[in-house]
């Protein structure tokens, strides 16, 4: 991303942020899984939610190898890890 071009960046941001997804309904229960696999809990920081392979990148939620019961515990985990990983991003940036 240091490399990456301004307009490219806030390209990306705009398409992101004006992503329209339309809800047309829900699952019957116990339909919801948690996704299992993605990046291992070795390789992250937790006290910064930070790749330790790829410095500057921060992770949270699902694309985190975490596996639980449904219910409100993956909720809490995408929200904290959310958290944590979005003010550690934040005050990366901003120390530079």
């Amino acid at each position: 991303w240091a490399v990456a071009p301004k307009k490219s960046v806030r390209l990306l941001a705009r398409m992101i942020s004006e992503c329209a997804i339309h809800v047309t309904g829900k699952g019957v229960f116990k339909e919801e899984f948690v996704t299992a696999g993605g990046v291992s809990l070795k390789e992250i920081d937790m006290r910064t939610m930070e790749s330790k392979s790829c410095p500057g990148l921060f992770l949270c939620g699902e694309v985190i190898d975490i596996d639980g019961i449904t219910g409100g515990y993956n909720f809490m985990n995408c929200w904290s890890t959310g958290y944590v990983a979005g003010t550690s991003a934040a005050q990366h940036v901003m120390s530079r």
